[in-house]
């Protein structure tokens, strides 16, 4: 019995129902149903999951990777601009304090600030790499899966 409610469950998530997208008044808007006779069907199944399709199936999904991995480079970007930016103001202070003939402490708490402020920013780099790997992964797969079909 409980074997037959996971299928049904599986069987629900996978029978999905259309999507329409609609922009009414400079306002966009999805629906389960057509708000007006230019709206355009959505495919609202996973990035990178695409079956037997049609050409612009496969195309629509490699479009969408190759977008998100657009926007995962700005993210990196953005993302190696603010660490620059955070290093030169902190280095900054650290030279106004070795001017000052500060304590030997106080020069090593801030050149470890330092040091922690760019690991923290080379993992988040990091992160957005792998993630970015992952997306270009995806849509090489995919175009190989279209070619092949």
């Amino acid at each position: 019995m409980i074997k037959y409610g996971w299928l049904l469950l599986l069987g629900a998530f996978s029978a999905q129902a259309a999507v329409y997208k609609c922009e009414q008044n400079g306002v966009v808007e999805f629906s389960q149903f057509p708000c007006s006779g230019d709206a355009e069907t959505v495919d609202m199944r996973p990035l990178g999951s695409a079956m037997i399709g049609s050409r612009g199936e496969y195309k629509q999904q490699v479009d969408a990777l190759k977008r998100q991995s657009r926007f995962v480079e700005f993210q990196i970007s953005k993302l190696e601009q603010e660490k620059q930016q955070k290093l030169d103001l902190l280095k900054s202070d650290l030279y106004k304090l070795r001017r000052s003939f500060p304590k030997a402490e106080e020069l090593a708490i801030l050149q470890q600030r330092i040091e922690r402020m760019a690991e923290q920013y080379d993992e988040k780099i990091q992160a957005e790499r792998s993630s970015l790997a992952s997306l270009q992964l995806k849509a090489g797969n995919l175009e190989r899966q279209y070619a092949q079909n």
